[in-house]
């Protein structure tokens, strides 16, 4: 007997409240165990040009 990708899944009955409440919870044991402080992907800036004064200060090239 095979299976479809629709048998593998999850059934569609926890609410998005639920999934989200045990993602929060998940990452606050991360938090817990790693030493490391977090640090979030994303940057936010005042204006423009405080951006592109933090990106040409930038000495990895990805960031030019």
């Amino acid at each position: 007997m095979s299976r479809t990708r629709g048998s593998i899944r999850r059934s569609g009955r926890a609410s998005a409240a639920r999934r989200l409440y045990e993602a929060e919870r998940l990452f606050e044991d991360f938090k817990e165990l790693t030493p490391f402080r977090f640090r979030p992907l994303a940057r936010v800036f005042a204006s423009f040009s405080a951006y592109e004064r933090w990106r040409r200060a930038q000495t990895n090239p990805w960031y030019r």
